[in-house]
């Protein structure tokens, strides 16, 4: 696996799927949104350096992360009144859709390759 690819299943993805959410929710966590992406930037050099172990827990997080915004984009989308929020599903399913390939990608044999030590 080249380096470009490793950095972004390692590194840009995860931060991307966990943190996709609406701008304006973002705004107002960034303290969190920087102890999250310190996480996944360790996660990542973990990775990187070839302990299998993390490459489970990454797995594990992405399938979490996929659950969790399934279960929310269900029950979220909709006001109590009934309006349809686009720009929270449109988030919500895209922050699935990376977190769900991530999870099927990171699971192939070619990047259990790499995690050989």
């Amino acid at each position: 696996m080249s380096l470009i690819k490793k950095v972004l299943f390692f590194f840009i993805l995860p931060i991307l799927g966990i943190l996709f959410y609406n701008p304006a929710t973002l705004g107002k966590a960034l303290p969190l949104i920087t102890i999250v992406a310190a996480f996944f930037v360790i996660v990542g050099v973990l990775l990187m350096r070839g302990y299998s172990t993390v490459l489970t827990f990454a797995i594990f997080l992405n399938g979490m992360n996929a659950i969790v915004r399934l279960m929310m984009l269900v029950s979220n989308a909709f006001t109590k009144n009934g309006v349809f929020q686009p720009a929270f599903a449109i988030f919500t399913f895209c922050g699935l859709a990376i977190s769900f390939f991530l999870m099927l990608r990171l699971d192939k044999a070619d990047v259990r390759k790499t995690m050989v030590r």
